[in-house]
């Protein structure tokens, strides 16, 4: 596609021609999954990637100024985006290896494991007891029960949005209580 193409294409979408924008994505799309997928090398990652840089794209036409080359611009994007989720990929990768050495070290000596592990359950059925009925029973219906969200709402009589805010704030409340807890034992 060449430069003038492009920067038709362009105005028409900037003019609400929004279906137009398919052409610019059926044109620019092999380059931006090539350089998505060279620096990923993960297939479904890749592909969400993709989708994204031309999601930012679109939401940022106005800064593309016409006459210059879109699809270099769009490459730069895509690269920007792999860099932001390298880092964040690392960022992972140290969050659970962190984890892993501390649940090695666990795990390491039974006995203390097994304690933390009851203290961890005391520490759950007290926080609980202290939780409202209906909040209890969201509680059951969703981690014992494994319902959706739909369904615990008609069964405690809320919207769906109200359900999730509650067992939201459940969990909320159940950590803080059981970390407190743990922290005095």
């Amino acid at each position: 596609m060449t430069t003038t193409t492009s920067d038709q294409i362009l105005e028409r979408v900037r003019g609400g021609e929004i279906d137009a924008y398919a052409e610019i994505v059926r044109d620019h799309q092999s380059d931006v999954r090539r350089v998505v997928a060279c620096a990923l090398r993960d297939i479904a990652a890749s592909e969400e990637l993709v989708q994204q840089v031309f999601i930012d794209a679109y939401l940022q036409l106005d800064r593309f100024e016409a006459g210059r080359d879109l699809g270099a611009w769009l490459r730069g994007i895509a690269r920007n985006k792999v860099r932001e989720e390298l880092r964040r990929r690392g960022r992972e990768d140290r969050r659970m290896e962190a984890y892993r050495h501390h649940l090695e070290a666990r795990l390491a000596d039974d006995e203390a494991a097994e304690r933390h592990d009851d203290d961890l359950r005391t520490a759950l059925l007290a926080c609980r007891e202290g939780l409202t009925e209906p909040t209890r029973r969201a509680l059951d219906l969703r981690y014992e029960k494994a319902m959706a969200f739909a369904e615990i709402a008609d069964a405690i009589d809320r919207t769906v949005a109200a359900t999730r805010q509650l067992l939201q704030r459940a969990r909320l409340s159940l950590r803080e209580c059981i970390e407190g807890r743990l922290a005095q034992s």
